[in-house]
């Protein structure tokens, strides 16, 4: 069942602080793209904890469309929030560089969300900052973030929401519409979108995850309840169970 988003804003503001508050942090830093997640994550946490109490860092790359960037800049602006630019690229090409012959670009790519991650605890562990990750319930279902990258983080605060769910609290929290109805992107390479490289748009993605997932239905029952064809759904559990080492702590030996 869809969650109350006007509850879970109360309620994710609620964690936020209990959260801080349990580390003895200053606040939260995070990375703010310019799109729909990390919109919804810097409103919540500066609401939450205040303003003052709040980093957001810009790491705009190659790939980087320079309007994501200004739209970040100015979210931070709007809400008051400290803002810090750090362009990622001198730190990926000479890691890239050393790469072994020629790596793929989602190596590329998994390398400037590692580099990012390196920056925000840089960051966080200077200023006595708690790392805020903006991954979402459909992200993390489907493994569809680098490990060790953006999904290495101290807080998750909406990771359990959905996608569809997270754009109706960004409507809730009366953010500019251009930031809810924005095409979703990692930018870790030119012309990169999650739903082309997923395969499927979260309208889809979502009811299929709810059904599958929350409500352990089998593939058959998940495309009956989601409406979406079977093929999709099997899809769609590949992708979810290729992705359960995320998901997981390393395995160790037993031996304690």
């Amino acid at each position: 069942m869809p969650v109350d988003v006007a509850d879970a804003a109360d309620r994710i503001r609620e964690f936020l602080r209990e959260r801080r508050d349990a580390a003895d942090a200053s606040g939260y830093v995070l990375g703010v793209s310019g799109g729909l997640d990390s919109a919804v994550g810097v409103t919540l946490a500066a609401a939450a904890v205040g303003v003052e109490n709040v980093t957001g860092l810009l790491m705009p790359g190659a790939p980087t469309d320079p309007e994501n960037t200004r739209d970040a800049r100015a979210l931070c602006e709007d809400l008051g929030v400290d803002c810090a630019e750090h362009r990622i690229e001198p730190l990926v090409e000479p890691a890239v560089d050393a790469l072994p012959g020629e790596p793929s670009k989602t190596t590329v790519g998994n390398v400037r969300a590692r580099v990012r991650m390196v920056l925000w605890y840089e960051y966080a562990n200077d200023r006595d900052l708690l790392v805020l990750g903006a991954d979402n319930r459909s992200e993390h279902l489907l493994g569809y973030y680098t490990k060790y990258g953006d999904g290495a983080v101290d807080v998750a605060a909406l990771a359990d929401l959905y996608k569809t769910e997270v754009r109706d609290l960004a409507r809730h929290l009366d953010l500019p519409e251009k930031l809810v109805e924005k095409t979703p992107t990692a930018e870790l390479w030119e012309g990169q979108t999650d739903e082309a490289e997923i395969g499927v748009p979260y309208e889809d993605i979502d009811p299929v995850l709810r059904a599958y997932v929350d409500d352990d239905r089998s593939t058959a029952g998940a495309s009956a309840a989601a409406g979406v064809d079977e093929a999709t759904v099997e899809h769609l559990v590949e992708l979810h169970e290729a992705s359960a080492h995320k998901r997981r702590r390393p395995p160790t030996p037993g031996i304690r």
